[in-house]
């Protein structure tokens, strides 16, 4: 993962306006270990930024998207928001909607295995395994 320094340079090398509330929206996916809604960005860069829009950080996650400075998953109907943009695999929660990473050496062994078994080249993949996390599959029982 990038530093936020790096990122918010390539940025404005590339001509992008940079803003205090566009740095606070990357400094957080960043530093989270969640996969955010836009809202809960919203609510989080809001503290910090009163002034902030949803408007506004849609428009920052859809230019970050475009940049491929993080990655969408769909949860339940809802977009969620992944600055962890190396390979890997999501598992995601089917009662809470919690996205665990799993290392992306899991991912390069289930690469290997499909290209060996299909005789594809593969040159990426990231994808989503959908199940109950420890908290939820012990309220199962």
């Amino acid at each position: 993962m990038q530093e936020l320094d790096d990122l918010v340079s390539s940025l404005r090398e590339d001509g992008f306006r940079i803003t205090p509330q566009r740095v606070a929206i990357l400094d957080y996916l960043l530093r989270t270990d969640d996969h955010p809604s836009a809202e809960y960005i919203h609510q989080v860069v809001k503290k910090q930024y009163p002034m902030v829009s949803l408007s506004t950080v849609y428009k920052t996650l859809d230019l970050l998207k475009e940049k491929k400075l993080v990655g969408e998953i769909e949860v339940g109907g809802q977009t969620r928001f992944d600055a962890h943009t190396d390979a890997h695999i999501n598992l995601v929660c089917m009662k809470c909607g919690k996205i665990d990473d799993l290392d992306e050496n899991s991912l390069n062994e289930i690469q290997n295995r499909a290209a060996k078994k299909s005789k594809y080249l593969i040159l990426k993949g990231n994808f989503e395994l959908f199940g109950y996390c420890n908290e939820c599959k012990s309220a199962l029982s």
